[in-house]
């Protein structure tokens, strides 16, 4: 598991991350106009505005694949990552970190290929950035840290709480303060508490942790989860805002994390 440093080098008050996975470019039921607004979203936040690339960027159906993506995908795979490229170059200096999806392993299981790994990284220039399977991505300024820790998922989940349960699994891992995993085409976001022992001030530090499922852009009708009877899920990603504030108390200077998600 690979631990990495945000690209980030500003000294903005709030820091904002967006996690963007399940785009399934190439699917005939990928919603561009989805992808658009949040792109819009970081360009007119981009001096403060970092990316997280989730999975499944492409939709690399192949015929072992469940459902009749293979016949019904746009493109074949190759052009699939290529034009992920091409959307993805001119935020190439805000992407900080990558892992494979489910979608793009079919091909790295048939042929031993790993499109991400060996195309779409080295093209943007973000083979550091390829955590591959899990990771994790410190971002660090202000004086202030937040750990995220990022997987792509797995298994089924029809209902949103299932899937923040898949999620929240993550925290048995490793340590983190975000912890974000796409696969289940779902917007959902919940926080847990808990207590840590403080030796150098003796006393017992809360911290909360923050577990987001992020999000997709596919139409729903005629899709293969309308085929599974799968309910429909609300497109788009999730906006994850970094600040917090500084409290001093008796000669000892604590710094407070907030983390707020929005849609």
């Amino acid at each position: 598991m690979k631990y990495i440093e945000s690209g980030y080098k500003g000294d903005a008050e709030e820091l904002i991350v967006v996690a963007i996975g399940d785009l399934h470019i190439g699917s005939s039921h990928f919603c561009m106009d989805t992808l658009n607004d949040i792109l819009k979203f970081i360009d007119d936040h981009r001096e403060r505005c970092r990316i997280i690339l989730m999975g499944d960027i492409a939709e690399t159906a192949t015929k072992t694949s469940v459902g009749a993506g293979v016949y019904e995908q746009t493109m074949t795979p190759v052009e699939q990552i290529n034009r992920a490229v091409e959307i993805f170059d001119p935020y190439r200096d805000l992407i900080d970190g990558v892992v494979i999806g489910n979608h793009e392993m079919r091909i790295y299981k048939d042929s031993g290929v790993d499109l991400l790994d060996e195309v779409f990284c080295p093209k943007l220039g973000l083979s550091e950035r390829y955590l591959r399977y899990q990771g994790v991505i410190k971002y660090a300024w202000n004086k202030r840290a937040y750990n995220f820790a990022v997987w792509h998922g797995r298994g089924g989940g029809r209902k949103a709480g299932g899937a923040l349960n898949k999620v929240d699994d993550m925290r048995q891992i490793v340590f983190g303060d975000v912890f974000l995993m796409g696969h289940h085409h779902r917007l959902a976001a919940t926080k847990n508490d808990f207590y840590v022992p403080d030796p150098q001030n003796m006393r017992m530090k809360r911290i909360t942790q923050t577990v987001v499922v992020t999000g997709s852009s596919l139409d729903y009708e005629g899709s293969y989860a309308e085929e599974s009877g799968l309910t429909p899920t609300t497109k788009g990603f999730p906006i994850i805002r970094l600040s917090g504030r500084t409290i001093r108390k008796k000669g000892t200077t604590y710094r407070v994390k907030d983390v707020r998600v929005e849609y």
